[in-house]
């Protein structure tokens, strides 16, 4: 094998790679920033109990706390993607956190009023809307493919335990020290962005689609050590760049045209619905008799369990059911324990139906992401992702503010629970559409399992 120097195809030497350390730990890294995204995105859930009095706040204006930082997101989701195919993963990456922290920090230090709370989320969303769909990316680049699903999954876990963090400080901090408290915490996305502009690596794919070959090779050698000496003298190769600067069309054209409709339209509705509910349940709860306690403790219940639903959603994708069915079993699941809240209260009935909107829904929106990362190629991939979160968002921005019309046209939370039902139903008759070959595999670039060639 010495003077080796044919092409290696760096997809391939990847996707068949054995999950290493350093699979670990970039999957602790993402799921470090994740778990902020999360926790910022959620924590005004729990300042509306505090605020909406003192500030005089219709329900349609409390609504908006929670959908002002997902206007933010939506920009940051729709142009991250083409910033991280044009500039790399790692520094758009780090500027969301860096962007994240330090508006956070301003929240807890100016926000004294409506128009300035709405206008610091604003700000805050433009890093948050990067770090959840960029980190995605990056797991799926890294991961093995027999095991993609998963490892992508383990690190958005961090999305609904920051959920659960958020729930937790509100209801144990917040009477002692204020709803600010929970700004000061998420601040620390600012020291964590900071920490990442050392340890963070480059996506191997992107480095070797730019020309930077020796760096690619050291990457490549920290994850297959033992081909270290092939990777020294071959020439690696990634997925061939269009060369027409206009990558970004790529989720546009006729190949992907219907699969993207899809899975905007899928994403759209499954973020409508786990925004209605993550801004909105602790307040729907107190007003069906549960209590402060009760009513912020099923704002950790309903992400908490969703980091076993993802995860278990994963090994089903990954398995012979495939990711398109999966996504299609788990948005009915979700619609069916919506369904349940709006026909019965009872608190046993409550805790189980709150968990298995949080299992299936949220878990569908894991499932969702390493679908839309599969069908791309590389090199409109980060752009694909940001279009499809970008899109999904402003069903996001739309459920907080749709719940809370909602919640004041029809006097009842049963009305709510109702539209998170249609939109879990109509999430699933989306999936339907994005039947299709894959890029990201277990059987190389471009290839997908006999048993899913025609649904993901």
């Amino acid at each position: 094998m010495a003077g080796q120097t044919d092409d290696v195809d760096v997809r391939t030497e990847l996707n068949e790679a054995s999950v290493k350390p350093f699979h670990w730990r970039l999957v602790f890294l993402v799921f470090i920033a994740i778990l902020f995204d999360g926790y910022d995105t959620v924590i005004p859930a729990y300042v509306i109990h505090f605020v909406a009095e003192p500030w005089g706040l219709t329900t349609v204006q409390s609504g908006l706390l929670v959908s002002s930082g997902l206007m933010g997101f939506l920009v940051g989701s729709l142009f991250h993607g083409v910033l991280a195919d044009r500039m790399g993963r790692r520094p758009v990456l780090i500027a969301g956190l860096l962007i994240t922290g330090i508006f956070t920090l301003l929240t807890a230090l100016l926000a004294n009023s409506f128009e300035s709370f709405i206008t610091l989320r604003i700000l805050t969303g433009l890093g948050l809307g990067i770090i959840m769909p960029l980190g995605t990316i990056y797991v799926n680049e890294f991961a093995p493919g027999k095991v993609r699903n998963r490892l992508a999954v383990l690190a958005a876990m961090g999305f609904p335990l920051g959920g659960v963090a958020a729930s937790l400080i509100g209801l144990t901090l917040t009477p002692s020290f204020g709803w600010q408290i929970l700004f000061w915490i998420g601040s620390g996305a600012l020291i964590v962005g900071a920490v990442y502009i050392a340890v963070f690596p480059e996506s191997v794919e992107f480095l070797v689609a730019n020309g930077r070959q020796r760096e690619a090779a050291r990457l490549l050698a920290r994850i297959r050590p033992e081909r270290a000496d092939v990777y020294a003298r071959a020439t690696l190769v990634a997925a061939a760049r269009t060369g027409s600067g206009k990558d970004w069309l790529i989720p546009l054209k006729a190949t992907f045209l219907r699969r993207s409709l899809a899975l905007w339209g899928a994403s759209f509705f499954l973020l409508l619905g786990i925004y209605a509910l993550t801004g909105w349940l602790p307040t729907l709860m107190i007003e069906r008799g549960e209590g402060f306690t009760l009513g912020f403790a099923f704002g950790a219940i309903f992400p908490g369990v969703s980091a076993i639903g993802g995860l278990v959603g994963a090994y089903v994708a990954d398995g012979r059911v495939g990711t398109r069915r999966g996504l299609m079993l788990w948005c009915a699941f979700g619609a069916v324990s919506a369904l349940v809240l709006a026909l019965i209260n009872t608190r046993v009935t409550n805790i189980i139906a709150v968990a298995g909107a949080g299992f299936f829904i949220i878990g569908g929106q894991f499932i969702l992401n390493n679908l839309c990362a599969a069908i791309y190629p590389m090199q409109a991939r980060g752009t694909a992702q940001g279009y499809m979160l970008g899109i999904g968002r402003a069903g996001g921005i739309l459920g907080p503010l749709a719940a809370g019309w909602v919640l004041g046209v029809a006097g009842g939370t049963e009305a709510v629970f109702v539209m998170v039902t249609i939109a879990a139903v109509l999430a699933g008759l989306c999936a339907i559409f994005t039947a299709g070959a894959a890029v990201l595999s277990q059987g190389g670039p471009g290839v997908t399992r006999p048993s899913e060639q025609t649904s993901i």
